[in-house]
Formats: C-alpha cells, sequence, structure tokens
C-alpha cells in the first residue's frame, strides 16, 4: 500500500489536500471521492513518502468488492 497527496477543489479557487493509502494512483482518487465536497474535482495526485502513514481516508476496495480491502 502506498501513500498518495490528492489535492482537491475549485480550479482557480480554494484547495485541500486530502491523504489517502492506496494501491495506485487511479484508486488513491476513488478513495479520496468519498472525503470530497459537492463541487470538488480532483486537480493532482502525487505519490509520497510518508513515514507516518497518516492518512485522511481508508484505502479504497475494488469494483466487484467496494466494500473489501484487497
Amino acid at each position: 500500500m502506498r501513500i498518495y497527496r490528492v489535492t482537491v477543489g475549485h480550479e482557480g479557487g480554494e484547495t485541500r489536500v486530502l491523504k489517502v493509502p492506496s494501491k495506485t494512483d487511479v484508486q488513491a482518487g476513488d478513495a479520496a471521492m468519498t472525503q470530497m465536497k459537492p463541487g470538488e474535482a480532483i486537480l493532482s495526485i502525487e505519490e509520497t513518502d510518508d513515514p507516518y502513514q497518516e492518512v485522511d481516508t481508508p484505502p479504497p476496495g475494488t469494483q466487484t468488492h467496494p466494500d473489501q480491502i484487497v
């Protein structure tokens, strides 16, 4: 599991960063969506080296088992 920094917000407006665990950057976007507010978009996804592994969301599930971490 890797840790990703997902920047969300309104382009040209207010932004915020969510730290999410995920196997891929695409799945990191899926995990971040659970914490996004209406009207927000994903602006960037970057893998980070977080020694403390502090995150804002649980890992995403899979398409066939969205409630299970695989």
